[in-house]
């Protein structure tokens, strides 16, 4: 049985700066790509949907190099449910814009790669680890 690290492994760490890498790779695949979401749906809801997509992306990669195990099944899930729904928007990046979609086939590989190194045995040890208490100090008031 693995002994649980206290330091971060260096699975997670390089997960991690694989899934920073494939947010900077979406901004720059949105910014492609925008004029063509904007025909296809308002401005207004383009902006909406990129903006709650990166929050939610960041919080959860900041999440789990933090340690935090629901973060990283968090983004298996939602990896593995949105993959089938980004096959068909990947294809016809290739015609409309080829460049974007090798970015689109590296973002999935990264994205693939990370979560397998996010589940090694050396990462599963580490995000079950026991976790200190956090320390609150508490004022009391008179």
């Amino acid at each position: 049985m693995l002994e649980p690290a206290l330091t971060r492994p260096v699975s997670v760490t390089g997960a991690v700066k694989l899934l920073y890498a494939t947010l900077a790779i979406g901004v720059v695949r949105s910014l492609l790509e925008f004029r063509t979401l904007a025909e296809s749906a308002p401005t207004e809801i383009v902006l909406t949907v990129w903006f709650l997509t990166i929050t939610i992306m960041l919080t959860l990669v900041y999440n789990i190099g933090a340690g935090r195990n629901w973060a990283r099944i968090t983004l298996l899930v939602l990896f593995g449910l949105g993959l089938p729904l980004a096959i068909q928007p990947l294809l016809q990046s290739f015609s409309l814009h080829p460049f974007s979609g090798v970015l689109g086939v590296v973002q999935i590989v990264a994205q693939i790669t990370a979560l397998v190194l996010l589940f090694r045995p050396e990462s599963n040890a580490w995000f079950r680890r026991p976790k200190k208490p956090e320390k609150h100090t508490e004022s009391v008031e008179f």
